[in-house]
Parts: structure tokens; C-alpha cells; sequence
């Protein structure tokens, strides 16, 4: 044996001695190992479903592949032959192997790595089972498998050798096929976070020239590409929760194994995964699911937030995760952790809101607790081609359970539906009939996309007000404009009102999509009764509603029915379209508002009275438009104010005024 293997075998042994497989059998950790054992079953036979929280393209459905080849499509979509070569399920072996302690496990994981290497040399790279990502995710799943394997000695060196040749040649495709927008992308991050994770434990065998050129090229690459995707405010550009969170694994994973390896990782790297792992925990609902944003699942982030909380011993964090560390969090810290897990004291978050005005999403809760009121809104830059045409989006959530939502990505197989669910009226918006915000025209393409605006945001009293203007034209080049205005109430109150222009005669829809679980308890012209779980809601609007049961996807590749509410509305250069949401004790009127000397506002002007338990709390007040004619002061039977948005908040002595913009 070389002095080389006997001084990787010796860290390998120190490496696994901390995973304390034994401990894995406690009780708290059998429900996720009975799962993880009959998937690993399902391997040994040739059997695969990719329905791991975090697979970016999920399969439930067990497909077999007999005979075996690295290149089967069981479903005709090729993402299911990335998952394939991603080879991530092969820990599942392990693990049942800690469980059981039975060999046809780790000799079966063993037979899969070795066989993907014998069948696939560099005459094969750029094939369907060597893209760049899929090379970068395959490699980095192999740094554990490689060290559990020598610490069990269960790797010969020449097997060892040859893995590594493998893993050298990889990484030299990676290094020679790096194009510029990698840069700009997860791809990237997936590629350089794989080269360095191996780097810190296999580099004595890296012992060529080129590949200590490829490790110190990486290293200067992944701090680029992180600085370049992730915004000041933590959030990442490409517009989808699915992948800021592929990226945060993959840093995660990395930064752990290097710290265990002894590397040294440029403390940037963390400071960037810091804001990365907060804009994780005020995104999440109360029921701890992130929200559909662009091309995402709807996926429980618990887990990510107990790394976050072990990696940054954050309190903050641990309140977002779980109570004891999850199997996929040993996985990737070993057992030894657990202890100080139990220990760090969880604490409340400092702040409620998430604002991001890089990336133009807005978090607002009224508690961190599972039954608090939540809303999502976004009005940002499409990002990359996981973005949807979702600008002004709204989804929320009533004493903890959901009731609007986005109707998800389901497939990218080029198709109808596809375009779909990428398009305007999928999400929670207004949309000019011949005018939408976004046009796709394929899976990752879009013939046309809106600009947005900056955004408006300000907090009163409790009161969140939150302005989404954006720019649009159509086929014609004829220019429209939306601002969406939302205020959100303490009491339970959704108020949105949607600013249209556009010259002639045009008409709108205001798009609401149910959460599948909410059903309609009652119907009238303009207003329905909503109901999940026994919380209930009322949505209302100033013109009529209709329903359709529509598609919406919250896994990919699954997909279900879902109610959609529609508020159609036919005007002319201009209009304000106005709608609701509130639970049943509170009620919204019409109200009068004059100029000082008694003239009645326009249709223009937005003012809606709110009525709580049968008493006027608030008058809610937007205008539209400059006021350049007559008096400048508005009045409110005896209040006068000022301002394009106010609220005039009842007390014992009259009115409050509360003015959101001058």
C-alpha cells in the first residue's frame, strides 16, 4: 500500500468515526430510515425514483431498468437521466448499510460507482450522462461514498486509483467546457463546489500540474459566482426558490466537507451563504413550505435550516428547522453533531418582514408561530429561464393555512403546458387582455418580458403597504402601464388595487389561484366564501367572479386540480380594479371622499371603508393621479388629509391620519 492511500485511509477512518453509525438506530431517526431503506432496496433490484426533498427534478414513480445502461429514459423526459447520472441515491445504500449492517448494501453502492466509471470514459463526456451540472453534482455525491468506502476498507487501491482517474478527467471536462454564463448561473456553483469539495480530500492524488491549476481556478470562480448571483440583500437572481437553495446545498456541502477535510474556505464564501440561509427563513410559509416562486416545488425547508443552524450555531435558524437533526443533516455533519445541535437555544427571529428590494420579493408574517398570517409579493427582474411571468404575484396564508398560491412548473418538456404555467395567468395578477406582462415561447425562452419599476414599501402602525409598478407593451409596440398597490392589516385584510393604462378600449383580468385544499362554501356576484381547514376567508372584487378548475403542479412531475377565481373588467385609456380577501367579521364599503370645495373624486381614486365586528376601523384611501386642479386638501366627512396613499385609522377622538406617499 502507498504512503499516500495509508494517509488517506487514516483521514477517511476519522472522517466515518464521526458519523457514529451505530447511534443512527435511535428512535427518532427510524420513521426516515424505514423509507430510506425501501428505496435502497428498490436500487439493489435496478429499481430508481427520484423523490428526495431536494432533487431538482423529482420522480415518484419506480421505474425499472432491466437491462442496465447509464442512458435509460423510463418517462421520456430526459431530466430523469440526469437524476440517473447524478447518482445522489446511492447514500441510500450506505445508510441502510449503517442500519442494518448487512454488505449487499455497501457492495451494491460500491457497484454502482465503479460501473458508472468503467462505462462512461472521456469519450463520453458531453453525452446526456456527462452535462456539466450533472458531472459537478455526480462528483461532489462521490466525496462521502469514496471515504466511507476506504474507512470500511472496502476499496482496493487500485479501485481507488481508478476512481480518481475518473474524477480527474471529470474535472478537466469541467475546467475545458466552462463558458462565461456559468458564471451567472447554479450550473457554475454545481461544477467549482464539486472540484473544491474533492480538492480538500483527494488532493494529494490531484498531484498534476493541471490540476492544481483546476482547484486554485476553482476556488477564484466559485467567490465570482457567488458574488455575481447572489444579491446584496441575500436573495439569488435566477428567480426561483427551487434553485437558491440547490445553490445554498451545494455551498453548504462543500464549506462542511472542507472544515472536516481542514481546508481553509475564503470567509466571504460564508458571509454570502449567511444571507443566503435568513432570505431561506422569511420566505418560508408558517407551515415551513417554501413558496412555488419560478420553477420551484413546494418543499418543506426544515432541514436546510437545521445545517444552516449547526454550520452558523444561529438560534434564529434552528426555530426554522427542526427539533433534533434529520438524517440528511447527519449525512452531511456526521452524529457527532447531534449534541450540539440539542443544545444551541432557539430564539425568535429579531425582525417579521423579509424585505428584498434586489431581487423585488417581499415577506410579510404577523408571527413566527405555524399559525400566523403570511404574504408573498414579488415585483422583480425575471432573472434567468426558471423565472415565470409572475410580476405583482401574490400568495398568502390565514392563521396558518394557504389560500392563494402559484400553480407551480410540473414538467420541462417543451409543450403547452410548460408555456402555461410560465405565463401571467397562472399566477396572481392582472392582465390586459393582448398585453400580458410575458410571453413564453419554449421552456427556457420568452418571445417578450415587462420591465418592472422600482418598488414602493412602508410599514405604519402595523399596516404594510407595498406599490408594484412595471411597463409593458404588445404586439404593436403600443405602451401599457400596472401598478399594483396591497396594503395587508393586522386584523386579516388583503386589499389590492390594480392601476391599468392603456389607450383605448381594453379589458382586464384579475387572475386569483386557490390552494387545492381551499374549497368555495358560498357564492355571490361578487364575493366567495372560502374555507380550508375550517379557517375561512371571503374573496371579493368590485366586478364579477368566475371559476374554472385549472392545472397546478406542486411536485414536478404531478399535478392536480385547483380552483381559479377570474374578475373580468371591460374600460376605456384607464382603469382601477380593486379586490379583497378578509375573514368574515370584517366588511368593505364604499366611500365618499371630496376635494375641499365639495367635489367628488373620480373613479380614479380608490377609497374603500373597512368595517371590523360592525365598527368603521379604517378608510383606506389611493389616488391614481397627480392632483394639478382645484383644492389640494381631500375630505372624509370632517377629516381632511393629504397624500396619493392614506389611511385614516378611527380613534376615540375621529380620525388618524396615515399617510403611506405624499
Amino acid at each position: 500500500m502507498s504512503s499516500k492511500m495509508e494517509r488517506l485511509k487514516i483521514r477517511a477512518q476519522e472522517y466515518r468515526n464521526g458519523y457514529r453509525a451505530e447511534e443512527v438506530k435511535k428512535e427518532i431517526h427510524q420513521a426516515e430510515m424505514q423509507e430510506i431503506l425501501c428505496q435502497a432496496d428498490w436500487i439493489l433490484e435496478q429499481k430508481f425514483c427520484f423523490c428526495d426533498r431536494w432533487d431538482m427534478e423529482p420522480c415518484s414513480t419506480v421505474y425499472e431498468v432491466t437491462p442496465f445502461t447509464w442512458d435509460a429514459c423510463s418517462n421520456g423526459d430526459p431530466e430523469w437521466i440526469y437524476m440517473l447520472n447524478r447518482q445522489e441515491y446511492l447514500k441510500k445504500l450506505l445508510m441502510a448499510y449503517w442500519y442494518t449492517g448487512q454488505e449487499r448494501y455497501v457492495d451494491g453502492m460500491k457497484a454502482y460507482l465503479l460501473d458508472w466509471v468503467r462505462k462512461n470514459p472521456k469519450e463520453t463526456f458531453g453525452s446526456l450522462m456527462t452535462r456539466t451540472i450533472d458531472t459537478g453534482i455526480r462528483c461532489a455525491a462521490w466525496t462521502p461514498l469514496i471515504l466511507h468506502l476506504l474507512a470500511m476498507e472496502k476499496l482496493t487501491e487500485e479501485e481507488l486509483d481508478e476512481i480518481i482517474a475518473s474524477m480527474e478527467q471529470q474535472f478537466l471536462y469541467l475546467y475545458q467546457s466552462y463558458v462565461p454564463k456559468y458564471r451567472q448561473s447554479n450550473w457554475g456553483v454545481l461544477q467549482t463546489t464539486s472540484i473544491l469539495q474533492n480538492g480538500a480530500w483527494f488532493g494529494e492524488y490531484f498531484d498534476s500540474e493541471r490540476m492544481q491549476e483546476i482547484l486554485t481556478w476553482a476556488q477564484k470562480e466559485l467567490l465570482a459566482q457567488l458574488e455575481s448571483q447572489i444579491y446584496e440583500d441575500g436573495s439569488h437572481w435566477e428567480q426561483s426558490m427551487m434553485y437558491h437553495i440547490e445553490v445554498l446545498n451545494s455551498v453548504t456541502a462543500m464549506l462542511i466537507s472542507r472544515k472536516r477535510a481542514g481546508a481553509v474556505t475564503p470567509k466571504r464564501v460564508e458571509e454570502i451563504l449567511y444571507g443566503m440561509y435568513d432570505y431561506v427563513m422569511h420566505a418560508a410559509g408558517p407551515d415551513h413550505m417554501q413558496i412555488a416562486q419560478g420553477d420551484s416545488d413546494v418543499t418543506d425547508i426544515r432541514d436546510v435550516m437545521t445545517r444552516g443552524a449547526l454550520l452558523f450555531e444561529d438560534g434564529a435558524f434552528k426555530q426554522a428547522g427542526y427539533e433534533a437533526p434529520d438524517l440528511e443533516s447527519i449525512w452531511y455533519f456526521g452524529m457527532e453533531q447531534e449534541s450540539r445541535y440539542l443544545e444551541l437555544e432557539s430564539r425568535e427571529p429579531e425582525v417579521l418582514q423579509g424585505i428584498y428590494p434586489y431581487s423585488g420579493n417581499f415577506y410579510y408574517r404577523s408571527s413566527w408561530k405555524e399559525d400566523a398570517s403570511y404574504t408573498y409579493l414579488h415585483n422583480g427582474p425575471l432573472g434567468s429561464s426558471h423565472g415565470h411571468s409572475e410580476l405583482t404575484h401574490i400568495c398568502n396564508y390565514y392563521q396558518g393555512k394557504a389560500f392563494l398560491t402559484d400553480s407551480g412548473r410540473y414538467s420541462y418538456i417543451e409543450g403547452e403546458l410548460r408555456n402555461q404555467l410560465k405565463s401571467p395567468e397562472a399566477h396572481n395578477v392582472s392582465v390586459i387582455s393582448g398585453c400580458p406582462m410575458g410571453v413564453p415561447d419554449g421552456s427556457w425562452s420568452y418571445a417578450y418580458f415587462a420591465d418592472s419599476l422600482k418598488n414602493e414599501y412602508r410599514t405604519i402602525e402595523g399596516i404594510h403597504y407595498i406599490e408594484m409598478p412595471y411597463v409593458m407593451q404588445n404586439e404593436q409596440k403600443e405602451p401599457a402601464y400596472c401598478c399594483r398597490r396591497t396594503w395587508i392589516l393586522p386584523e386579516g385584510l388583503w386589499l389590492i388595487s390594480d392601476d391599468l393604462r392603456m389607450a383605448g378600449a381594453q379589458e382586464s383580468t384579475m387572475y386569483f389561484h386557490l390552494a387545492p385544499e381551499v374549497t368555495v362554501k358560498d357564492r355571490q356576484k361578487n364575493s366567495l366564501l372560502l374555507e380550508n381547514d375550517g379557517v375561512r376567508l371571503v374573496l371579493g372584487a368590485d366586478a364579477p367572479l368566475e371559476q374554472t378548475q385549472e392545472i397546478l403542479s406542486r411536485i414536478y412531475n404531478e399535478n392536480e386540480e385547483h380552483t381559479t377565481v377570474r374578475a373580468k373588467t371591460a374600460w376605456s385609456h384607464e382603469a382601477v380594479c380593486t379586490a379583497w380577501m378578509h375573514p368574515e367579521h370584517i366588511e368593505l364599503k364604499d366611500a365618499v371622499i371630496v376635494q375641499a370645495e365639495g367635489k367628488q373624486v373620480d373613479a380614479s381614486v380608490m377609497a374603500k371603508e373597512v368595517w371590523i365586528s360592525g365598527e368603521l376601523s379604517y378608510v383606506i384611501i389611493a389616488r391614481a393621479h397627480e392632483n394639478y386642479r382645484g383644492r389640494k386638501v381631500f375630505l372624509y366627512q370632517n377629516c381632511s388629509f393629504y397624500g396619493k396613499v392614506v389611511i385614516l385609522k378611527k380613534t376615540d377622538e375621529g380620525f388618524k391620519v396615515l399617510r403611506f406617499r405624499a
